[in-house]
């Protein structure tokens, strides 16, 4: 990965690596498009990639979301590279696919969102045509290639890379360990198989050539929901587990149950206290029976007309985007 200094002090980005191991060997194979057919933006809107990829690569690459909290990050996870398939496999995470960047490695107790290694990240051409004169979208791909370096380590992750689909069909172990072995050479004027090795771990941290969503490896949704929904306001958070509204009530009204469990065990254990003779007298345990048995009794009705307000609000909120998406179909096909 070979980076040099101009007279503006700005870098000059380079390829990371130079052999393209998905390229036919003259054996009469049609190459196989490095980009998809169509893409979707923001507003859902599907597009042509056609000749001009720039687009569609702000929309692939997109890590915004995560850089306007970056600050946040350290409480999300743990500074450094991912840890390999197998691991995750190991933490019995189900392995899920997502073609978001900004839902790559992001994790729950019982699954970890992994996106595709695409297949033209694995052409040099692309990288030195599209990705070298943008160093925004360099940086994004860069952190993103180095994270399949850390997640491919050994060839059971190759494996199941493979089988899930993460990797184009034709990328070989071999392949792969010459992708792996020249992205993580040291920059030198004329980078050979000989040159000196560097960890990912220096690799990231220049920020120059790495995006910073990078210098973390996966990312808690439950900790990424919070900071959306407290920190910016955002009531669906990062990513909502709910689908449906019967989904986001049930959800909330598990943990109401399991409130309403524990202070139904202090109730009876309060009344038993208060059948003997030494608490019987108490007026500090009379005054904090009161006092939890009136919250007893408010608290759920408050929780209640809270998820329901909460509820009210999702549905004005759906309802006033669905209005407004349909306004702006109208008067692009009026032509307005």
């Amino acid at each position: 990965m070979t980076m040099t200094l101009v007279t503006s002090n700005e870098p000059v980005l380079e390829t990371p690596f130079w052999t393209d191991t998905l390229s036919p060997k003259e054996d009469g194979r049609i190459p196989v498009p490095l980009l998809p057919a169509t893409y979707r933006n923001k507003e859902h809107e599907v597009h042509i990639v056609g000749s001009d990829p720039y687009h569609f690569l702000e929309n692939d690459l997109d890590v915004a979301r995560l850089n306007r909290i970056h600050k946040w990050l350290w409480l999300v996870g743990l500074p450094g590279s991912p840890r390999p398939l197998h691991y995750q496999i190991l933490k019995k995470r189900a392995i899920v696919l997502t073609e978001q960047m900004d839902l790559h490695l992001v994790w729950s107790p019982s699954r970890i969102l992994i996106k595709p290694l695409p297949r033209y990240l694995l052409s040099p051409q692309f990288w030195q045509t599209n990705l070298c004169p943008h160093p925004s979208l360099y940086r994004i791909a860069l952190g993103f290639l180095l994270s399949w370096v850390a997640l491919i380590e050994k060839e059971s992750d190759f494996k199941l890379a493979m089988l899930n689909g993460f990797l184009p069909d034709d990328m070989t172990w071999s392949g792969w360990l010459v992708v792996a072995g020249e992205v993580m050479l040291k920059p030198t004027p004329f980078r050979t198989r000989l040159s000196e090795h560097r960890t990912i771990g220096v690799i990231i941290d220049n920020k120059e050539i790495v995006n910073n969503r990078f210098l973390y490896g996966e990312l808690r949704v439950g900790r990424l929901n919070w900071i959306y929904r407290f920190g910016l306001g955002q009531l669906r958070g990062y990513l909502s587990s709910c689908t449906t509204y019967a989904s986001f009530v049930q959800e909330n009204v598990n943990s109401l149950i399991a409130l309403f469990a524990y202070a139904t065990i202090v109730l009876s254990a309060m009344q038993v206290g208060l059948g003997t003779s030494y608490l019987a007298d108490s007026e500090v345990f009379d005054t904090a029976s009161s006092v939890f048995t009136l919250f007893s009794i408010f608290a759920p009705l408050a929780a209640i007309v809270g998820i329901l307000l909460v509820l009210a609000v999702f549905i004005l909120f759906n309802l006033f985007h669905m209005i407004k998406k349909q306004t702006r179909r109208r008067l692009q096909r009026d032509g307005v």
